[in-house]
């Protein structure tokens, strides 16, 4: 079975640099190859001025190509996130989730819109698996002095938010309408409570805010978040080094557990100790339903 992995970490950034992101994708490698039987050859590691837009794209391509969908790929983002104003009017809150390449400043966010098209380069049902360590909230960089921690987050500039806060308004209005011409088309036809109550619920789901690229549209999908959208993913000293909190704990419990754990259970074990550590995150997990049950990285 082919298995690949795309691994991208980002210190280097020219104003708000950060210290772990490239130990983290180094850490990922060794775990991918010592625990899983990844080959070298298969795996793909770029940062810092390697990370630039088109290298991401570029290195997502390459991820997408060969075996078949049986083949496993993981994609594993480790740098500074960013929310841009929603441009198409397809997010509750008006704003796309961004990663954030080194280049940003001349090519752009790199927003969850581009990332979709992207995945949809993959074979059909293909296990795809994102490792994202990065957020997009926060109103700066900086954490607690005594724990020695920086956020992985770009602040929004003023015309940002003011774009954010005009998208957020249209992307409601639009909800509005969509539901009540629902209502109307049900009152016509006159049918049961039960067939009334799917439809609501079916428009509603149609507004739900999808992260990083609507990672669930294929169910072999997985994807482990370091935080929720409106908290901060932590970049600190821990044991010694500078990691992402969320890829240390990740891969120190997959490590302590032979790889023999499922994903609720990782993603509890890892929520648990950044919560005792002090950091104020809590880590995610989207996939397909049943799926949290299922042992962790196990079709690897």
């Amino acid at each position: 079975m082919l298995k690949k992995a795309f691994l991208v970490g980002i210190n280097a950034y020219r104003d708000s640099p950060l210290r772990g992101c490239v130990n983290d994708v180094e850490a990922m490698k060794e775990l991918l190859t010592s625990l899983y039987g990844f080959e070298e050859d298969n795996i793909r590691l770029i940062t810092d001025k390697e990370a630039t837009t088109k290298g991401i794209v570029e290195g997502l391509g390459w991820l997408a190509q060969g075996g078949d969908e049986k083949a496993v790929r993981v994609f594993h983002y480790a740098g500074h996130g960013h929310f841009a104003p929603d441009e198409n009017e397809d997010e509750p809150d008006g704003s796309d989730e961004a990663v954030v390449a080194y280049d940003y400043k001349s090519a752009g966010y790199l927003i969850d819109d581009k990332l979709k098209a992207l995945y949809q380069r993959f074979p059909a049902n293909s296990n795809l698996t994102l490792i994202m360590d990065c957020c997009h909230s926060g109103t700066n960089n900086r954490g607690p002095e005594e724990l020695d921690i920086y956020y992985r987050f770009i602040p929004n500039t003023y015309a940002e938010r003011k774009a954010i806060a005009a998208a957020r308004r249209k992307f409601h209005e639009a909800q509005r309408q969509f539901v009540m011409s629902e209502v109307k088309g049900f009152a016509k036809t006159r049918g049961r409570d039960e067939e009334f109550e799917q439809r609501i619920e079916a428009a509603m789901k149609k507004f739900e805010k999808q992260r990083f690229g609507e990672v669930r549209m294929r169910e072999g999908n997985i994807l482990l978040a370091a935080c929720q959208s409106d908290q901060q993913a932590a970049d600190a000293k821990i044991s010694g080094a500078y990691r992402g909190a969320f890829t240390f704990y990740l891969v120190k419990f997959l490590r302590e557990a032979n790889g023999k754990i499922t994903y609720r259970d990782l993603i509890e074990k890892v929520g648990k100790a950044l919560d005792a550590h002090k950091f104020a995150q809590v880590p995610q997990l989207e996939c397909a339903a049943g799926r949290d049950r299922a042992q962790a990285l196990a079709f690897f």
